[in-house]
């Protein structure tokens, strides 16, 4: 019957969108997200092509400007979109980011 295997194509359609949902996003940690999207520029939170991340703390104080940061970039540095990396490891790299921030900052002391 044609319907059944209509059923089963839509029902594998759908099994196929949440393998690729699935997929996009896989709870990284900060520091894995850190190394795949910001140490390029900001290698290992020190000046590069981006600016260095000791003072990170001091200018964003508040998690929500760092995160609204990340979410929308700024010049050179391309916005992280929930597609490329959930709520949950935006939260993971803004906490990857203040413990690195004050790593660094004691460093220069």
């Amino acid at each position: 019957c044609s319907m059944g295997e209509e059923v089963r194509r839509i029902e594998a359609s759908k099994q196929a969108k949440k393998l690729q949902e699935a997929s996009r996003s896989t709870n990284l940690t900060g520091e894995q997200i850190f190394v795949r999207s910001c140490n390029t520029c900001h290698p290992g939170g020190k000046q590069g092509m981006g600016p260095g991340l000791a003072d990170l703390n001091e200018h964003f104080k508040d998690d929500n400007l760092l995160k609204k940061l990340i979410r929308s970039g700024k010049g050179m540095m391309p916005a992280q979109s929930p597609d490329t990396i959930n709520d949950e490891e935006l939260q993971n790299l803004v906490d990857y980011l203040r413990k690195l921030s004050t790593t660094l900052s004691e460093a220069k002391k």
